[in-house]
């Protein structure tokens, strides 16, 4: 098939075909005479992957490292997953800054003046967003420790802070005071492998958990099929605004700074319903 009749029936130009293969993307076969592209089936197959997780917002990369793993789903799924995380984190990013924009413009048409300070400290306050976003990082490696440590992951890195019964008691604890009833949607943050998450839906809670951690995240659904699971990080969560009756998050707020803990707190404020109820269960240190 040429290139024309492919773009026909994908429904894009011949610009953008010749503009994947110019990423890598695809690789169709050429004349040796005139050098026109030809199109297999299997080539077409290939395109319409492309064009429609490029119509669902991918990156030129993450789409070329997806198809790079075709032959094994849970890599494929884990990339897309990933991407998705980023997508998030900029509609949040985006969200953000039109709250700011039309709070910037109400404060204009208050005072009658478009005031340079006013979009100044708006913009401020989204770089400042933007750049406590950006210094997450896994220092701790934990697709490493899932590896080798499993659920026990948790107890791994909170050795000589807690002994394993004290660990125990404090998850039964946290089920308790958010005392989930039968059937109601909770959110749990840095589930680890688990733990804490069998604990709430042996309590009857519908969950949803973000993890950053990708080996993390694969432990818990194998062990956890019923749990939403979702890639993703405190700091700019993959989940709509107002959508859980409680947040349960153990044991994971002392791997952030100051600044990242206000934004994680931020975030959780956005995705909690009104009323709902949050418990944190952590390290505390005396100042």
């Amino acid at each position: 098939m040429k290139v024309h009749e492919a773009a026909r029936q994908l429904g894009v130009t011949p610009r953008t075909l010749r503009f994947y293969e110019e990423k890598g993307l695809i690789s169709p076969s050429k004349a040796l005479v005139n050098k026109y592209r030809s199109y297999s089936e299997h080539d077409l197959i290939r395109l319409r992957w492309i064009t429609s997780l490029r119509e669902l917002g991918m990156s030129l990369s993450s789409i070329h490292d997806a198809l790079s793993s075709m032959d094994e789903p849970e890599a494929f799924i884990r990339t897309v997953d990933s991407a998705r995380a980023v997508l998030y984190e900029q509609w949040i990013t985006a969200s953000k800054a039109l709250q700011s924009l039309d709070l910037t413009i109400s404060e204009w048409r208050r005072s009658g003046l478009p005031e340079l300070d006013k979009v100044e400290n708006a913009a401020e306050e989204m770089k400042r967003n933007r750049l406590v976003r950006a210094s997450w990082s896994d220092q701790w490696n934990y697709d490493f420790l899932a590896l080798q440590h499993g659920y026990d992951t948790p107890l791994v890195t909170l050795d000589g802070l807690l002994s394993e019964e004290q660990y125990n008691e404090a998850l039964i604890k946290t089920v308790e005071w958010l005392d989930p009833g039968m059937g109601e949607v909770g959110l749990e943050l840095a589930p680890g492998g688990g733990n804490l998450s069998a604990l709430l839906v042996r309590a009857g809670a519908r969950l949803t958990a973000v993890e950053q951690s990708a080996e993390m995240l694969a432990i818990l659904r194998e062990r956890l099929p019923s749990v939403d699971a979702k890639l993703g990080n405190m700091l700019a969560l993959p989940l709509s605004a107002q959508s859980y009756s409680f947040i349960a998050c153990s044991f994971a707020m002392h791997h952030l700074n100051h600044n990242q803990q206000l934004l994680a707190l931020e975030e959780m404020d956005r995705v909690l319903l009104h009323g709902g109820r949050l418990v944190v269960t952590g390290i505390m240190t005396a100042r």
